[in-house]
C-alpha cells in the first residue's frame, strides 16, 4: 500500500515523503487522532495504533492477537457481531455510540466499520475506526437527560416500545417490548430484524411496516398475532410512525405495542358461547342457521346437494323422569360426542334444544351419502350408555331434507326434515325417513 499508487507520476513524485510503507502507514495512523485497528476475519486483532491500544490502557504489542470477546468482553461482544457479519458482507457502517475513555470520561466517538480486503478484492477482515466528537458534548448533555425522563416513561408504559433503522434493525426496545416478545434480552435483539424475532403468524404487521418504509403512509395501526419462543400465542395491536430527514427519506420508525391477548380470548369467548350450547359444546340453533343460510347461498354446481338430517332421541323422556335431570344432561352430552364420531370431518352438528339435534352435509354430498350417515347415527346411539354406574338405552328417529330436489329456503328445509322425523318416529321409532319432493 503506498499513497503513489493512487495518483498521478507527477503528483506522486511531488508528494513523495521518502517513506516506507509501513512508515507511512505508522504517520498517518500515529498522527490523526483517531483510534485505528484491524481484524482478521477470525476475529483476531492484526494491527492498532497507539490511540486504540491507550483505550485499554496498554500498547499494540500487548493486545495483538487477541479477539473482540477478549478485547470487549462476551456482552459486548454479542451486541457488536451482527454489525461485523453485515461489514464482513461488504457493507460499510458509521454510526455514533457515547463510550468512556481511559481517563473515565464520556465522550461520544463516530465509529466507522471497513471491510479489509485482500490484493485479490476478496475481504479478509474489517477495519475500525473512531474519532472523537467531543463537540457534540455540550448538546449531549442536555440530550442525554430528556432522553432518560424519556426513558423512563417508556420503561414505566403498559406499552411495549420498540425503535427500529429504516430497514427494520431493532435500535432499541423497552423492557416491556423484551417481556412481551417472549425474548431473553436486550443484547439478543438489538441489531436485527424484527420480522426475523417475531413468529407472526399473516403478513398484515409486515405490510403496514412496509408501506412506512416505501412512504405511503407516516403512520399506521395493525393488529396481529405472533408467537412466543415459550409457544404462548400472544395476540397485539401495533402503532406504528416514520420519521423522515430534510429531503423526506425514512431514517427511523417508531412503534408502540400493546397486548390485547385478553381481550382476544374475552371476545373469543364471547362468541363460543353466543355460538354454541353450553351443555354439550356443539353450535346452538341461531349458530346453526347462520351455516345453513351460507351454504344455501353459496353458488352451487347442479349436481351438488345439501342435506338436513332432522335427529330426535327416542326413549330420552323416559330416563330424564325416572333419572333426573343430571342423568339426562350426562346423556346428552355422550349423544354429542357420538355425533361428532358419525360424520364426516367439515360437516356440521348443532343442538336445537332438548333432546332435537341437527346435522347438515353441505359437501361432496352423494344421494346416498344422507342414508349412510344417517343410519351411522342410530346405530351409535342405540349402544347403551353408562352413566352413573347404570345402562341406560336410547334411540333415534331421523329426518332427511335434500336440496335439491327442495328448494334451497331454510325454513322450508327445516320444516321438511321435522315432519320427515315425525314420519319416522310413526313407522315405528329407530329409523330414518326422507321428505318427498315438493307436490309428492
Amino acid at each position: 500500500m503506498t499513497q503513489a499508487s493512487t495518483l498521478a507520476p507527477d503528483v506522486a513524485g511531488s508528494l513523495s515523503l521518502g517513506l516506507s510503507d509501513a512508515e507511512l502507514l505508522a504517520v498517518i495512523t500515529r498522527d490523526v487522532g483517531a483510534t485505528v485497528a484491524v481484524f482478521n476475519l477470525q476475529l483476531r486483532l492484526v494491527y492498532c495504533n497507539d490511540e486504540y491500544a491507550r483505550w485499554f490502557g496498554t500498547e499494540p504489542s500487548q493486545i495483538i492477537g487477541k479477539t473482540i470477546a477478549d478485547l470487549y468482553g462476551e456482552a459486548d461482544a454479542v451486541r457488536i457481531l451482527p454489525l461485523v457479519e453485515r461489514v464482513q458482507a461488504g457493507e460499510r457502517l458509521e454510526y455514533q455510540r457515547l463510550l468512556t475513555n481511559p481517563y473515565g470520561a464520556e465522550e461520544w466517538r463516530t465509529i466507522c466499520l471497513t471491510p479489509a480486503r485482500n490484493p485479490q478484492g476478496a475481504i479478509a477482515g474489517f477495519v475500525t475506526s473512531a474519532i472523537d466528537v467531543h463537540e457534540l458534548q455540550v448538546a449531549f448533555n442536555a440530550l442525554r437527560a430528556a432522553n432518560q425522563r424519556l426513558s423512563s416513561h417508556i420503561d414505566n408504559s403498559p406499552l411495549a416500545v420498540l425503535e427500529m433503522d429504516h430497514e427494520l434493525r431493532l435500535l432499541h426496545c423497552s423492557e416491556r417490548a423484551v417481556q412481551l416478545m417472549g425474548w431473553d434480552d436486550l443484547a439478543f435483539v438489538e441489531g436485527r430484524l424484527l420480522l426475523e424475532l417475531l413468529d407472526v403468524t399473516d403478513e398484515r404487521l409486515n405490510q403496514a411496516l412496509q408501506r412506512l418504509q416505501s412512504g405511503q403512509e407516516s403512520q399506521n395501526r395493525e393488529e396481529n398475532s405472533f408467537v412466543r419462543r415459550d409457544g404462548t400465542e400472544i395476540h397485539a395491536e401495533w402503532f406504528n410512525s416514520a420519521l423522515t430527514d430534510a429531503t423526506g427519506r425514512v431514517t427511523s420508525i417508531m412503534t408502540l405495542v400493546q397486548d390485547v391477548s385478553a381481550r382476544v380470548q374475552i371476545a373469543r369467548q364471547q362468541h363460543h358461547q353466543a355460538n354454541h350450547d353450553a351443555l354439550t359444546g356443539l353450535d346452538n340453533r341461531a349458530s346453526f342457521h347462520e351455516r345453513l343460510e351460507r351454504a344455501l347461498a353459496q353458488m352451487r354446481p347442479p349436481a351438488d346437494l345439501l342435506a338436513l338430517l332432522f335427529i330426535d332421541l327416542d326413549g330420552f323422556k323416559h330416563i330424564n323422569d325416572q333419572q333426573g335431570h343430571q342423568a339426562g344432561d350426562e346423556v346428552l352430552r355422550i349423544v354429542a360426542q357420538r355425533l361428532l364420531r358419525s360424520v364426516r370431518e367439515g360437516d356440521t352438528v348443532a343442538r336445537l334444544g332438548g333432546d332435537e339435534f341437527l346435522v347438515m352435509l353441505d359437501k361432496n354430498v352423494t344421494l346416498l351419502e344422507p342414508a349412510r350417515i344417517g343410519q351411522r347415527i342410530i346405530e351409535a346411539l342405540n349402544q347403551p350408555m353408562v352413566v352413573d354406574g347404570k345402562n341406560l338405552q336410547i334411540g333415534a328417529s331421523i329426518g332427511v331434507a335434500m336440496h335439491p330436489p327442495l328448494p334451497g329456503k331454510l325454513e322450508l328445509l327445516m320444516n321438511r326434515a321435522d315432519q320427515a322425523m315425525y314420519a319416522a318416529k310413526r313407522a315405528g321409532k329407530g329409523r330414518l325417513c326422507f321428505a318427498a319432493p315438493e307436490g309428492v
